[in-house]
C-alpha cells in the first residue's frame, strides 16, 4: 500500500511539474500573478522580453499576451488585432493618411487602466510605427527606409 501511494504521489507531482513546465524560469511572485489573474489561461508560454517576463497564452480560445516584471507587477496586457477592431476614429485616420501602405502589425494594450494601440505600416520604400494613446489620432514612433 505505501509503494502504491509514493508511486501516485510521484506520477501526480510529474504531472503538475510537466503541466507548468516552461521555457524560461520564471520567478515566483509573477508566477503567482499570472496564476490568480488568468486563471483559465492555457497553453501558456515564457520567454523573456527586455527585463519582462512575457507570457503568451489563450483564454476562451483567444490568443493574448502579458508583460510581468519579476516581482509580478503586471506591466501590459495585450492582443494582436485586425484593423476592423480599431474604434473608427483611428480607421478614419489610417484611410486618410496612409492608403498606400498596408498594415504588417497591429496590437492593442491594456497599460495600467488604459487602451493603447501600437500599429506598423508599410510600403515599397518605408516601414512607419505609430501609436495611438487615448488620442484622435496616430503619432509616429520611428520610421525606418527600407
Amino acid at each position: 500500500m505505501k509503494k502504491k501511494f509514493v508511486t501516485i504521489l510521484a506520477l501526480v507531482m510529474l504531472t503538475i511539474t510537466t503541466a507548468f513546465a516552461t521555457e524560461t524560469s520564471v520567478s515566483k511572485d509573477a508566477l503567482t500573478t499570472f496564476t490568480a489573474t488568468f486563471a483559465k489561461a492555457t497553453d501558456v508560454k515564457w520567454e523573456m522580453s527586455g527585463d519582462y517576463y512575457k507570457a503568451s497564452f489563450q483564454i476562451n480560445g483567444h490568443s493574448l499576451n502579458t508583460l510581468l516584471s519579476e516581482q509580478g507587477d503586471i506591466i501590459a496586457v495585450y492582443r494582436n488585432i485586425v484593423s476592423a477592431d480599431l474604434p473608427l476614429y483611428l480607421q478614419g485616420a489610417l484611410y486618410k493618411n496612409y492608403s498606400k501602405f498596408w498594415i504588417s502589425d497591429l496590437a492593442e494594450y491594456a497599460i495600467k487602466g488604459e487602451t493603447r494601440y501600437y500599429i506598423t505600416l508599410e510600403n515599397g520604400d518605408e516601414k512607419i510605427i505609430m501609436q495611438n494613446m487615448g488620442t484622435d489620432d496616430w503619432s509616429l514612433v520611428k520610421k525606418i527606409a527600407k
